[in-house]
């Protein structure tokens, strides 16, 4: 992509799906940024008050079509950003929420690894919904990122020249990691800004019984569909970046154990089993982007054994 010149202009771009209401976290972004994008990604036209409402904020609206998948979204608002002149791009999914000073909090984080001379791409907050992204500390108070989530990311607009997009082929899930791996290849790692948190709402929990429930009582358990696009992507993810086989062979070792507990969990689980082989078998093929209509169809058709803990948002 082409180089910009610098300016002092964060744009923020948050992606939604079906959203009950106008997200609150506009109303706190707002004052924090130059000007926000939210992507609607194929939410259908039942939605259309909830845009107009999103819109009527100030809040510019891209409304795709079809559900195109969280790089697509992105990628859309990325863009669109960068031609309104941004220097600096956060990037937010519609359950997230900040507090006053987030944003500065991480272009400070950006601006003293810059001052220091210390390589550094992205920013994320050291904690997002209470796990900690945070890797090792190196000079100056600059601490690398040990994983990157994309929801809080401040991506400067010269990672995006120098790295590129979201790989939309991916769909959803796991298109960060691949990002932040692209990121630190092109030395310009991930880094965290120390003691910001990100409160996000990471699906619904689950209170396990029986015996696997002494070891782990509660759990969060994903969308079914989801889980066929984490087997795929993490074939796909362990292929493209051989440097990194020691850190991708520990993290798809946590997935197999997380596939195992939410085939045990899932009704049917013949189907739950259908989604995961051939998300493994789609992997290895490199058949990407979204997947196939039957395969959906019988997703949809996947539901849990154990009932949702009620509602709540991690501090």
């Amino acid at each position: 992509m082409t180089s910009r010149a610098p300016s002092d202009e964060v744009w923020g771009v948050v992606t939604v799906h079906r959203p009950a209401e106008v997200p609150p976290l506009l109303a706190d972004l707002a004052p924090q940024v130059t000007g926000i994008i939210v992507v609607d990604d194929g939410s259908g036209s039942e939605f259309d008050s909830i845009r107009a409402e999103i819109a009527s904020s100030g809040a510019q609206v891209v409304a795709l079509e079809h559900n195109s998948g969280i790089a697509t979204a992105l990628n859309r608002g990325i863009r669109g950003a960068l031609d309104n002149g941004a220097s600096a791009i956060v990037t937010f999914d519609q359950d997230s929420t900040i507090a006053p000073g987030f944003v500065d909090a991480l272009r400070a984080a950006w601006e003293r690894a810059r001052t220091h001379r210390i390589p550094a791409g992205p920013v994320v907050p050291e904690f997002f919904a209470d796990v900690s992204q945070a890797g090792s500390p190196t000079r100056h108070g600059v601490v690398y990122a040990a994983h990157a989530i994309q929801s809080g990311m401040y991506l400067p607009a010269e990672v995006v020249d120098r790295v590129g997009l979201m790989d939309d082929a991916l769909f959803i899930d796991l298109v960060d990691t691949d990002f932040e791996l692209r990121c630190l290849d092109a030395d310009m790692p991930c880094i965290v800004a120390s003691g910001l948190r990100l409160p996000h709402r990471l699906g619904a929990r689950y209170r396990i019984p029986g015996p696997l429930g002494a070891l782990l009582p509660t759990l969060t358990l994903s969308t079914p569909f989801r889980y066929y696009y984490r087997a795929r992507n993490r074939i796909v993810l362990a292929r493209r970046h051989p440097r990194h086989r020691a850190r991708l062979r520990r993290d798809a070792r946590a997935d197999y154990a997380y596939f195992l507990i939410a085939w045990m969990l899932a009704t049917p689980r013949s189907t739950m089993r259908k989604l995961l082989v051939a998300g493994f078998r789609d992997g290895r093929a490199e058949r990407m982007g979204r997947m196939g209509p039957a395969l959906s169809a019988d997703a949809a058709r996947v539901t849990w054994r154990i009932r949702p803990l009620p509602d709540a948002l991690p501090r």
